[in-house]
């Protein structure tokens, strides 16, 4: 819904290119959850595929039409029982991001920023 200075508090719009906020800090992205639960079923959300791009409604972009991607996301989470045992957690997963076609996890903010800014290919099509 818009963007919030992680120092003051100010709020922005989610619509324009933002740098740092006039404090020099970053922004905290802030969402209409409750919104979002109203509009997205969960069982379309399970139809979809298998990428970042399931979740459209809680990412920056705004159109499915503007969606660049070389297919991020939708990685494995592998339990992690050795570190469970060395840290006595009761359960630890790690994401395996090194899954995405650049092998990098740098890779899904990237296809977001892109997607937010330029018109790309539909959220239906992979390279």
């Amino acid at each position: 819904t818009h963007l919030e200075c992680t120092a003051t508090g100010q709020v922005l719009s989610a619509d324009e290119p933002q740098g740092l906020s006039p404090a020099g800090k970053v922004f905290y992205p802030r969402y209409d959850l409750v919104a979002a639960r109203r509009e997205v079923d969960r069982d379309a959300l399970a139809s979809r595929p298998a990428s970042m791009w399931r979740f459209l409604e809680v990412l920056p972009g705004r159109d499915a039409a503007n969606v660049v991607t070389l297919g991020e996301g939708g990685t494995p989470m592998l339990r992690a029982r050795n570190v469970e045992r060395a840290t006595g957690s009761r359960t630890v997963y790690i994401k395996d991001e090194g899954v995405n076609p650049t092998g990098s996890f740098k890779a899904r903010g990237m296809a977001a920023a892109g997607s937010r800014i330029t018109r790309g290919a539909p959220l239906n099509e992979r390279p």
